[in-house]
């Protein structure tokens, strides 16, 4: 799947496909797309599984990987069988796959 080989790699630099700014790991470019997902709720990030409030988003990202699995994904891609928790992720996804059908 191009989509989770492109979130996967280490060692490269992650660029968020919503607002251009660099991150050198995965799991940060994904507390970022938490964060943007959050915009303009007051700062508190919500688990959209059980709805446990944080106030930091990587307490939220924590949260998701220790206690909700694969199946809890509530967004599915359209264009792949991929599923996410935010979505941010899903955006950030369909962004890569078209542009990655657009190179063809």
């Amino acid at each position: 799947m191009l989509v989770c080989l492109l979130f996967a790699e280490e060692g490269i630099n992650h660029e968020c496909k919503l607002c251009n700014q660099m991150f050198d790991s995965p799991a940060k470019l994904l507390c970022h797309l938490i964060e943007h997902s959050f915009e303009g709720m007051g700062g508190t990030f919500k688990c959209p599984v059980c709805f446990t409030v944080f106030v930091q988003a990587n307490k939220l990202q924590q949260h998701i990987f220790a206690v909700h699995g694969q199946e809890d994904k509530i967004y599915d891609c359209s264009q792949c069988p991929q599923k996410f928790f935010f979505q941010t992720e899903l955006q950030v996804g369909s962004v890569i796959m078209s542009s990655l059908s657009a190179c063809r």
